[in-house]
């Protein structure tokens, strides 16, 4: 069995919740380079945050970002997707939402640095870098309130829930940019995708083989019921991850 690629969400997945690389995961994505095989990230981190890492993670990209808007080369290139919508017209979709649902919504924009870093662990650059946002408008709000939200939501846009935010964007996923990511992965073998939350549903589905990564309290419910014959990693975030990664490099050199 030869490895082509791995598909991957970051945060919660790859990624620690608060952006950090465990030494498992480190250990694992070294193992994947000598093994040529290519990393992909797609996430609803921003084009800039995406190239950071490319740096951080010593990736070659491409990386999708913003819940499939575009993806981004490393140097900071970007192409946009058909779907992807300006961010004022979300902010404005963002205040009527809440006008007409009476939610107790706010959007990342309206958080200060101090609740944005208490929500994500971030600090300094790193906050700077998730308000650089181009499609997605994150909001926090109460799961209770995703049903008449979306109710509510013109018709162009949709609502994707990831681990901490509600996400109002265009009708674009992260499966998206698949084909294009894995253009720069020629040749055959067997791709594999991780994700941990709802929005990376489409993307788990992308891959011959689909790994759930759960959180401390377990693999999500959503993607369990609809993903039977899922992989689930034996262990949260970066450590789980690293551990399906080892187990299929083992099994890909006999």
């Amino acid at each position: 069995m030869r490895l082509r690629a791995v598909l991957t969400d970051l945060d919660g997945t790859l990624l620690e919740p608060d952006g950090s690389l465990c030494a498992e995961a480190a250990a694992a994505l070294q193992e994947l380079r000598e093994q040529g095989v290519a990393v992909l990230p797609l996430t609803s981190k921003t084009a800039a945050e995406v190239e950071h890492l490319f740096a951080r993670l010593d990736l070659p990209g491409p990386g999708g970002f913003e819940n499939g808007a575009g993806i981004v080369e490393r140097g900071g290139a970007t192409t946009m997707t058909a779907g992807a919508i300006p961010m004022d017209e979300l902010r404005s979709a963002a205040s009527r939402l809440r006008r007409v649902v009476a939610a107790p919504l706010r959007t990342l924009e309206e958080l200060t640095d101090q609740e944005l870093a208490a929500l994500t662990g971030m600090t300094g650059g790193d906050l700077a870098r998730v308000r650089q946002r181009r499609a997605t408008l994150p909001m926090v709000v109460d799961e209770r309130w995703d049903g008449d939200l979306r109710g509510a939501a013109p018709a162009r846009m949709q609502l994707v829930r990831g681990n901490r935010f509600l996400h109002l964007q265009g009708r674009h996923a992260k499966a998206d940019v698949v084909a294009q990511l894995l253009a720069t992965a020629p040749g055959g073998g067997v791709v594999v995708a991780f994700g941990d939350a709802p929005n990376d549903l489409e993307l788990l589905r992308c891959g011959d083989v689909a790994v759930i990564v759960p959180s401390t309290s377990g693999a999500h419910r959503d993607l369990e019921q609809a993903l039977a014959g899922a992989v689930v990693a034996p262990a949260p975030h970066g450590r789980g991850w690293a551990a399906v990664v080892r187990r299929l490099v083992a099994a890909a050199a006999e």
